[in-house]
């Protein structure tokens, strides 16, 4: 399957490797007590799973925006597209909450001043505590869910830009995420000098969206150039892709590296982080997203090893109930910590697959048959991609000192 086929029947795939990225921080944060390590370097920088669910969500949910746009045809219905979103991430969160609440003895969940915060995906525009209360990993959530919100409107602005061809239209796109991702940059910046990273009774700007616009433009651009490429020849830059798509990993792998040795973070819980750090490891993070997930879109999606991996049938399933797995697995993680069992890891892996399976089959799966109740407008043609957005996977922040 190359960039002109539709479907990109490899995402689940990578949904898996950011939410199993996620499961290995937390658990070797929780578990070991952030031992010192040769590995823990590594295992505190797995958090850059969260960047690969934000990359998978700005291109799977741009690219029918950016592709009505670039063919000027009518755009997405928004009231379903705000639906399906609606579906996608609330009524499993809303179940999940309430009985981590009850799980782990949060009674504070259910207090009036904070249920409203908490169940509306609101608790990162909070100070203090509340702001990764609840389900801790949710800060992502109501990043994605501002995202949600953000993307329609920023599509109608680039429609309403005058441009008379579809190269100019091409253009305009990628000058307006260039400019988006450099003001991800600059709010992270602003994140660090406002002191939000080290004092969690400012208002914390870091886990809203503007620090990860970087990201999601990212992932956006890749849906542009999809588009773009869908009846066209891959240029010469995007080729070696199709032919050797170790290549875009090994650059993502070379980001890890760096981003865990280089640029001199530990990984200790509460190690001071300078603005150049903290904006690097941005920087860094959003490499390694955009390396993991080129290979899924362009090429033939059949050739080589990493995608040979991808489409490993458990690694796929593992994706497919990655959303409910992520709303679990810290609650079973802080449940197994406290029985002191061998193997924790594993312990807490199989118990968190296995919650996570049932709340597919059980909630999730059966609220996203509801998006009939919604119309939208006709289907795409069989050449665009419909896939469902990523769930988002949290990131342990690093505390400035």
């Amino acid at each position: 399957m190359n960039a002109r086929a539709t479907r990109f029947p490899l995402f689940d795939s990578l949904r898996a490797i950011a939410a199993l990225a996620i499961f290995g921080t937390h658990a070797y944060f929780v578990l070991t007590e952030n031992a010192a390590t040769p590995l823990r370097q590594y295992a505190t920088r797995l958090d850059v799973g969260v960047y690969i669910f934000f990359a998978i969500s700005g291109f799977l949910l741009y690219r029918p925006f950016v592709r009505a746009r670039l063919r000027d045809e009518s755009a997405p219905a928004v009231a379903a597209y705000g639906w399906r979103r609606i579906l996608r991430i609330g009524p499993a969160y809303w179940i999940a909450l309430t009985i981590v609440a009850v799980w782990l003895h949060m009674s504070y969940v259910a207090e009036p001043g904070n249920a409203a915060s908490l169940y509306l995906f609101g608790q990162s525009y909070r100070s203090g505590g509340l702001a990764i209360g609840g389900l801790p990993q949710a800060w992502s959530l109501c990043v994605e869910a501002a995202f949600y919100l953000f993307l329609p409107i920023y599509a109608f602005a680039m429609r309403s830009l005058p441009a008379r061809t579809e190269r100019g239209r091409l253009r305009t796109e990628l000058t307006g995420l260039a400019l988006l991702a450099a003001a991800g940059f600059g709010f992270s910046a602003l994140a660090m000098a406002n002191g939000a990273v080290e004092h969690f009774d400012r208002f914390p700007l870091h886990l809203t969206l503007p620090c990860y616009l970087e990201v999601f433009a990212v992932g956006m651009c890749i849906a542009v150039l999809s588009v773009w490429y869908e009846d066209r020849e891959l240029p010469t830059w995007l080729r070696p892709v199709d032919r050797f798509p170790g290549i875009p990993w090994a650059i993502a792998l070379l980001a890890f590296w760096a981003v865990s040795t280089r640029i001199g973070l530990n990984g200790r819980d509460g190690e001071s982080v300078t603005t150049a750090q903290y904006v690097g490891r941005t920087g860094l993070y959003t490499v390694v997203a955009l390396g993991v997930v080129v290979p899924a879109v362009f090429g033939d999606q059949a050739r080589g090893l990493v995608r040979r991996l991808l489409a490993n049938r458990v690694l796929l399933w593992i994706g497919l109930i990655s959303y409910s797995f992520f709303l679990y697995h810290w609650a079973v993680v802080i449940k197994v910590d406290g029985w002191n069992v061998p193997a924790g890891g594993v312990v807490a892996f199989v118990m968190s697959l296995a919650i996570a399976a049932a709340s597919y089959y059980v909630i999730e799966r059966p609220a996203l048959t509801l998006k009939r109740l919604v119309k939208g407008r006709p289907e795409p043609s069989p050449r665009e991609a419909i896939a469902e957005p990523a769930p988002v996977a949290p990131a342990r922040v690093t505390h400035a000192g």
